[in-house]
């Protein structure tokens, strides 16, 4: 091999050297991609168009997060869209469409038939390979979600041999996401729980306002502020009384001294007797009066202490009343949330909004005709190159590279006549 025979007049020139060659390799790929373009099956494609709003379920807290200390969190709308993103890519969402709508549908081995308006229950056991399993393969790379980035938009898109189908999957994918997303957002059971615990501690309440009323009917009282006023004043009242009696014993006590005194004198002693029996009965009225106060006073005092003793126990229970109303007013209040989750759940509302539902287009998008095309046409003239190359290369009989180039060039043509020499022309004549 020379390499002169690398030029670029040797390249151009191979094809028309071996023209039978050149055209087999050009037609053997050309006639490859019409044969594709007419078997391979059809695709239809539709999408839709999924807004994520700021709604409850990215601003509110689960009512069960909210019945211990609370620590803030902040998560951003990107990690709300991709969150959302990766859960239409659950395995769980292509197992329900395939339950809905029918594996040998999905498959494409029956036409679209009716779908049901809800999901059906899945199957206990599914064996591999089984039609389930091969139209569950299948979907799962039919189906795509674009996200653009920064963006709260998501288009999940389907492909199908129908335009029917794919329409069809895409809805039922749609509404198996927000059944999903409704799901996700919530707390199993919880209605369930906060009602127990509301009942359990209005139950409560019911009981400290029970002992609450006992105690104060066993103390006599109806307000506690009420009665300690209103034993103040007594008490201050009694003892005012007291210290004024008290003192008006003590001057009785000290006029009757003197007017015995007084009655011992023979002048005037029938005025003074007279005046020393009034006192003395004055001064035994008082002290009746005092030992009555007296006892009044302390009678006063051991209300005041039993009512302090009754005031501690009240305050207790009025303090167990006001905590168990608290407590169920809390409870009640959660569960009324998540009565509301349940109602929302089963109304599928949600902050995901189809801003634009599955498409219907009719043109397939499937098979590329004009990238087929151009692909085999293109294989075909770099097969006819090469092919033409390899022959012209290395495939062709060489010339035998012994003989010197000088002889090659005198050595006579064989069709031609034998060179005959003069003298032999000569003699002839």
């Amino acid at each position: 091999m020379q390499p002169e025979q690398f030029s670029l007049q040797t390249i151009l020139l191979a094809p028309l050297k071996h023209k039978f060659k050149a055209t087999l390799a050009f037609l053997l790929p050309v006639a490859a991609s019409l044969f594709a373009l007419n078997s391979l099956p059809k695709t239809y494609r539709s999408d839709a168009m999924i807004f994520v709003r700021l709604g409850r379920e990215s601003v509110s807290l689960d009512p069960t997060a909210t019945t211990g200390s609370r620590v803030s969190v902040l998560e951003s709308r990107d990690n709300e869209v991709n969150s959302i993103r990766d859960m239409l890519y659950s395995g769980g969402l292509i197992e329900k469409i395939v339950d809905r709508i029918g594996p040998a549908a999905i498959l494409g081995d029956v036409p679209l038939g009716d779908v049901p308006d809800t999901f059906p229950e899945p199957p206990e056991t599914d064996s591999k390979g089984s039609d389930r399993q091969l139209a569950i393969e299948f979907l799962e790379t039919k189906v795509n979600v674009i996200v653009a980035k920064k963006s709260s938009v998501l288009v999940p898109t389907c492909e199908a041999s129908s335009p029917e189908l794919a329409q069809k999957i895409l809805e039922v994918y749609l509404d198996a996401y927000k059944q999903m997303h409704s799901i996700a957002h919530q707390t199993p059971k919880s209605n369930e729980f906060f009602a127990q615990q509301t009942d359990l501690l209005r139950e409560r309440w019911q009981l400290a306002m029970e002992d609450l009323r006992s105690a104060k009917e066993t103390a006599e009282v109806v307000s506690i502020e009420g009665m300690q006023d209103n034993l103040k004043t007594q008490t201050n009242a009694t003892q005012s009384r007291l210290m004024k009696v008290e003192a008006e014993l003590m001057a009785t006590q000290s006029k009757v001294q003197k007017l015995q005194e007084l009655s011992n004198r023979p002048l005037n002693a029938r005025g003074t007797r007279e005046d020393l029996k009034e006192s003395l009965s004055g001064l035994a009225s008082l002290t009746g009066e005092r030992d009555a106060l007296a006892a009044q006073m302390d009678e006063l005092l051991d209300r005041g202490a039993k009512l302090n003793r009754d005031e501690v126990v009240i305050r207790q229970l009025e303090e167990q009343v006001s905590i168990a109303k608290e407590n169920f007013s809390q409870y009640q209040e959660l569960h009324e949330q998540t009565r509301i989750e349940e109602a929302l759940l089963s109304s599928k509302f949600t902050n995901v909004r189809v801003v634009q539902p599955p498409s219907f287009v009719p043109k397939p998008t499937g098979p590329k005709k004009k990238i087929i095309a151009a692909a085999g046409v293109f294989a075909g003239i770099a097969g006819a190159f090469l092919i033409s190359l390899l022959f012209e290369l290395f495939l062709s009989k060489p010339t035998n590279p012994s003989t010197p180039s000088r002889q090659r060039d005198t050595d006579p043509d064989p069709t031609s006549p034998p060179d005959v020499p003069m003298a032999s022309q000569g003699s002839l004549i």
